[in-house]
Order: structure tokens, then sequence, then C-alpha cells
């Protein structure tokens, strides 16, 4: 068993916890393998939690194989003292499977806690203490062209033996609650909101020369539209490509940059690229540290964001801070997040899609008005926030236990 850094403690007693003394494991491993998405989500949450509650001890689960060394190397760590990695160089598919023969749980590299976080879908063996899961979304269940038959029964079993065990349920946005009671019948008091907030690097201000130098560094010459997320169905891209090639027939010089990690199916996305003999025109940079992605937001005419589901869509929202103006969706979480910072247009409607991204690539007065709509509205996003309301739940989660 590896351990970075901390304290050495014993699970709290009840009346530590009522005076505040609380121990919490929370699954890291998605910080370390992630760039976007649940990734971003713990390697933020992990020091707003430190920060919103004094009291509070985590020990980071970290069981794991694949590029260990590499892995824990290059990585930027929270608070040691406050913050312990605890883990072992055991592929983690293994866990699950010898918990079953073996007194094996999360404990067993851990040591003792009050509450295991569950931050990934991951089944991790707990024994002896509670548990509490963020679930981000029923995407799986929602249309079976946004993942794979398989992928989808495997999300669905997965959720629904995790919602068995949990005391308390972690979403993070209102439209994504009312998802989960509907789809697995919760009580609606047992499932906290927490909405994500905004990376600082995004609302920082940047000079026209460092925006100029990461352009440079990456090959890119404005104007530009820009796409930052997974390159999967439920992004919409297809429709997004399609759009964007109709806009070249007016704006010629436009480039449309999609930044992001291959997801599945997304070789659809480079297929219609190729169909439309658009190639000159499209850029894909893969994954990119968020100070670039910052950077290259700033930089461009426009975000498109034309997701068809989401339960938060946090790249919407950082395009709003790094104040450029906003095409996202008009439906599902996107309307509940983006309110008046973006505009919002019917994801299954091309034309509409076409007439947006014309719209704020080309006419800026009305791309300049949305984009401080958008900055402002970014500003009531926080991390700060987020960690404060995962705080509070994981009380809540421990009340009556």
């Amino acid at each position: 068993m590896a351990r970075r850094g901390g304290r050495s403690a014993a699970r709290s007693t009840t009346s530590d916890i009522l005076r505040g003394l609380l121990t919490v494991a929370l699954d890291y491993r998605p910080a370390l393998f992630q760039g976007f998405g649940i990734g971003r989500y713990v390697r933020n949450l992990v020091p707003a939690l430190l920060d919103a509650d004094p009291e509070l001890q985590l020990r980071l689960y970290g069981v794991f194989w694949r590029n260990r060394k590499e892995v824990l190397a290059a990585h930027e760590w929270p608070d040691p003292q406050r913050a312990e990695f605890c883990g072992a160089p055991i592929p983690a598919r293994l866990i699950p499977l010898l918990g079953r023969v073996l007194p094996i749980s999360a404990r067993t590299f851990t040591g003792p806690f009050d509450l295991f976080h569950d931050t990934d879908y991951a089944v991790t063996p707990v024994r002896g203490a509670p548990r509490i899961a963020t679930l981000y979304d029923t995407a799986y269940l929602r249309d079976r062209g946004f993942v794979s038959e398989t992928q989808s029964r495997h999300m669905h079993e997965i959720v629904r033996n995790l919602v068995k065990g949990v005391s308390r349920v972690i979403t993070i946005s209102e439209f994504a609650k009312q998802d989960l009671v509907e789809a697995f019948d919760l009580d609606p008091e047992r499932v906290s909101v927490t909405y994500l907030g905004v990376d600082p690097v995004f609302h920082k201000e940047h000079s026209a020369d460092e925006v100029a130098a990461a352009l440079d560094a990456y090959g890119l010459t404005p104007p530009y539209c820009m796409y930052l997320g997974t390159l999967e169905p439920r992004k919409n891209l297809v429709r997004l490509v399609r759009a964007f090639a109709r806009m070249l027939e007016i704006a010629p010089e436009q480039h449309l940059v999609l930044i992001g990690r291959k997801g599945w199916a997304h070789e659809r996305v480079f297929g219609m690229v190729e169909e439309l003999g658009i190639g000159d025109h499209v850029r894909w940079l893969g994954q990119v540290p968020d100070q670039d992605a910052a950077l290259l937001l700033k930089g461009a005419a426009v975000m498109a964001y034309p997701s068809l589901y989401e339960g938060f869509g946090l790249p919407a929202l950082e395009g709003m801070a790094a104040g450029v103006p906003v095409l996202s969706s008009d439906s599902h979480a996107l309307r509940e997040v983006c309110g008046d910072g973006a505009l919002l247009v019917d994801p299954h409607d091309e034309d509409a899609i076409y007439e947006g991204l014309r719209m704020l690539a080309l006419d800026r007065g009305e791309a300049h008005e949305i984009a401080e709509r958008g900055r402002r509205r970014a500003q009531k996003f926080t991390w700060a926030a987020c960690g404060q309301a995962t705080a509070t739940a994981y009380r809540a989660a421990l009340e009556g236990v």
C-alpha cells in the first residue's frame, strides 16, 4: 500500500463528527487519467473541499496499475497534509472481483474513514462505512445513439447497484437531479445539487501577445470557431461540421478547431469532414492543458457547443468565462447553466446551428453583447461554492448513520 503525505488517523467517532472532525475517502483516479469531464471535476473539487471545511481530512483512493510511476510523478498534488494519496499497483478491475472472495475493500488501501465518495461509476468495495456517489447524467439511458448498446447496459447496471448502496447522491444540476430521480426512483430529499465551477484560468485576462503566442504554438490562424470537449455522438459534432461547411460558403477564411479526446464513434466526425471536403479548414488538436485551452478560446471568434444532452455542460461555461461568444443548446442542463449568457439554439436543427454560427462570427456587435453577458453569468459558478455544497452533502449523508 502506497501513501503520499498525510497524518495517520483512526476513523472518527460519532462525537468527533458532531464536533466537525470528518475523514472521507474519495476515488481520485479520474483526476489522474481524465483531462476533461470527471477528471476536471475531481481535480478542482479536492482543493475546494479542503478550503470549505477545515475539519475535513481526505484520503485519495488510487488503486491502479497502468503507467503508475509516470502518472504519479507528473501529477500536481493537493495539500498532502490533508489530502493523503492511498493506493497500490493493482489493476483496478481486480478489486471488486477480489472483494467477493477476500476481505479486501477500499479501507485496505486507505485506512479508516467515515464516508466513501464514488466519483466515477466505479463500484469500489466499501465495508464498515456509508458511501456517497456523484452521478452526472443519464445519457446512457436517453438515446441509444449516445453510447454503444453494451456500454448502455453496463452503465445502467453500475448506477442501479450504486444507488442501492449509497446514503446520498450528489449531482451537478437541477435537470440532472430530476432525471436521476425519475430514472432510479430516488428520494429527492436524498439528492444534493452541487453546481460545478470554472477554473480561474478561464477568467484570467491575457494580453494580445500571449494569445498570439499560443496560436502560433498550435499553428492556428484567426478567424476560427472552437469546440471543447470529447468527440462523441451526443456532442452533436456531425451537425456542427455540416453547419460550419455551409458557413464557409460566405466566410471561406474561417476554420473549425476541435479540442478534446476521441470518444466512442468519433470517426463519424472525421468521416463527415472528409465527405464534405473541408479538411483544410478543420483542425483536431487532441487534449491540451487548461492554460492553453483558455488562451485558444480567447483567440476564437465563436465557441460552439451544440450538445444534444448534458448533465451540466462545463465547456460552454468555460467559453463564457473566457469572454468568447458561445453557441449552445436550448435544452436540458445547458439552458439552466448558460441562461442568457449564450446564444441557445435547437441542437437538432442544423439550420439554427448554421444561423447561430453565422451571426456570432460575422455580427461582431451582437457577438460582443452575448460575450459580455456570458462573462457575467460565468462568474456565478465557482469551485468554492461547489466545495461548500459538497462538504454539506457529506454531513447530510452521515445523518442517522
